[in-house]
């Protein structure tokens, strides 16, 4: 989605940071990490382990996109996992999301934040934006939680906000809308059932026409999408790696001449892991990539308002931004991230 000529006003982007990062290539960068209107942040922790930064982990990768930036991670350990894409851009096409998700014993935060400060052209500007397809759930047996926010604020307040969260225990899942949303965005993900385990967002365009925003106004707009996942999880016992049977076990065994004893192929039974997943505007939902439009993740655009005088626009930093967007281009087609 084209900004139309309106754009939004970043408070840290300059051409020294942009030239940093494309120096860095691949850093890993402390959290939160600030890019233009984008702020960037994780955390997580496997089996029972100490929080870590995200960012700084070594296994993580941050790749410089147009007046933003795109960051990776996938950390396992002991049977247990967590994955994140977070990221966010405000050049041509300005898009933004996060997704968090996690297997076995583990915790996860990410939060894709966009600000931006402008002035009222007319009395009562419209922010339009388009929120691509989101998912919260959890899957297995034992403690899980999955807890999807979306909120949009105007000089502090929110003004349009989607929240669900999924608590499982040993009783099963309960499913909350947090009181029913807020504006616009209550309609964008709901619980089915309060007992839902899982919970799906369509997605599409949406519009909050900002109420009581004088001509002439300045204003800051806030927009937060924020994953959070946690579990001890399991879904059962499975074969050992040493079934030759392909998990056929016994019957295979006892086929071929073999005997038996354990049900499992003579192998001993693996536990297999379940998991939680929170995600918005995550590229790996239906709708494809960042080429594809129209778009994903909270694309944005105001009608009736602009940056102040005299603060730089993305636009400026295009000359750098394609060479950070081509570099980008290139890392992702030598990478295969998990789903």
């Amino acid at each position: 989605m084209t900004l139309n000529n309106i754009t939004t006003a970043p408070r840290l982007a300059t051409l020294a940071a942009a030239a940093a990062l494309l120096s860095l290539g691949n850093p890993a960068l402390a959290a939160p990490v600030t890019v233009g209107n984008i702020t960037l942040d994780a955390t997580y922790s496997l089996g029972g382990g100490p929080t870590v930064d995200g960012m700084t982990d070594p296994d993580s990768q941050t790749y410089p996109l147009l007046n933003g930036a795109d960051f990776y991670l996938f950390k396992a350990a002991d049977g247990n996992n967590v994955f994140f894409h977070t990221y966010g851009s405000t050049g041509t096409n300005a898009y933004f999301g996060a997704r968090a998700s996690g297997e076995g014993q583990f915790s996860a935060f990410t939060r894709a934040s966009y600000s931006g400060t402008f002035i009222a052209a007319m009395a009562n500007p419209i922010f339009n934006f388009y929120v691509d397809q989101g998912e919260a759930g959890v899957s297995g047996t034992g403690l899980g939680l999955a807890d999807l926010l979306l909120e949009i604020r105007i000089n502090g307040t929110a003004i349009s906000r989607s929240h669900v969260t999924i608590n499982q225990d040993s009783s099963g899942a309960t499913c909350s809308d947090n009181g029913g949303g807020l504006g616009a965005l209550a309609s964008y993900m709901q619980c089915g059932s309060s007992d839902a385990s899982s919970v799906f967002g369509g997605g599409g365009s949406l519009s909050e026409v900002l109420s009581g925003i004088g001509a002439g106004e300045s204003f800051t707009l806030d927009y937060d999408i924020i994953a959070t996942v946690s579990g001890n999880l399991v879904s059962g016992e499975g074969p050992g790696e040493c079934d030759p049977y392909g998990g056929y076990g016994d019957a295979a065994a006892f086929a071929f001449g073999e005997g038996g004893g354990d049900g499992y192929g003579g192998c001993p039974p693996v536990v297999q892991t379940g998991g939680a997943i929170a995600r918005s505007g995550d590229p790996f939902s239906l709708s494809g990539g960042p080429n594809q439009q129209p778009g994903f993740g909270g694309e944005i655009q105001l009608v009736g308002a602009a940056p102040p005088a005299g603060v730089p626009e993305p636009g400026s930093l295009a000359l750098v931004g394609g060479a950070l967007a081509g570099l980008a281009a290139v890392a992702r087609r030598r990478r295969s991230s998990p789903r």
